[in-house]
């Protein structure tokens, strides 16, 4: 069975060139433009009404709320605090990655230093795949 990244990025051109070299990769791929959207699909996990996504990739920079609260969200429930969360952004602010690695991202990676290829590579080597 193919392994599941929830996409949490409200740009379509991003959000395209990452699903199509994930895609190529052999993940599936669940982009979500919305913050509010992400935290309610995890409490739909936990609540068991949704399926785990393997990872989640997660902008920090929504039109809604910041990725940091998404990221609070997914630790804060039983069901998902254990999913592996990439930041994926072109956020550079120091205090922001020192929250979101607090918070048990595993990675904090920069749109600009991590080609579609490259990041399909990482996911890889994390899940296994």
């Amino acid at each position: 069975m193919k392994k599941t990244i929830l996409f949490v990025e409200d740009d379509l051109p991003t959000i395209d060139v990452y699903k199509t070299a994930l895609e190529q990769a052999g993940f599936d791929v669940d982009p979500i433009l919305l913050g509010q959207e992400a935290i309610r699909r995890m409490q739909e996990v936990e609540r068991g009404e949704a399926m785990k996504p393997d990872l989640v990739l997660l902008d920090l920079l929504l039109p809604d709320i910041n990725g940091v609260d998404v990221l609070k969200e997914i630790r804060k429930h039983e069901k998902t605090k254990d999913i592996p969360v990439f930041i994926l952004t072109n956020y550079t602010d120091e205090q922001l990655k020192e929250k979101g690695l607090l918070l048990k991202a595993e990675r904090y990676l920069l749109k600009t230093k991590y080609t579609p290829s490259n990041l399909a590579e990482l996911v890889k080597k994390k899940l296994g795949a």
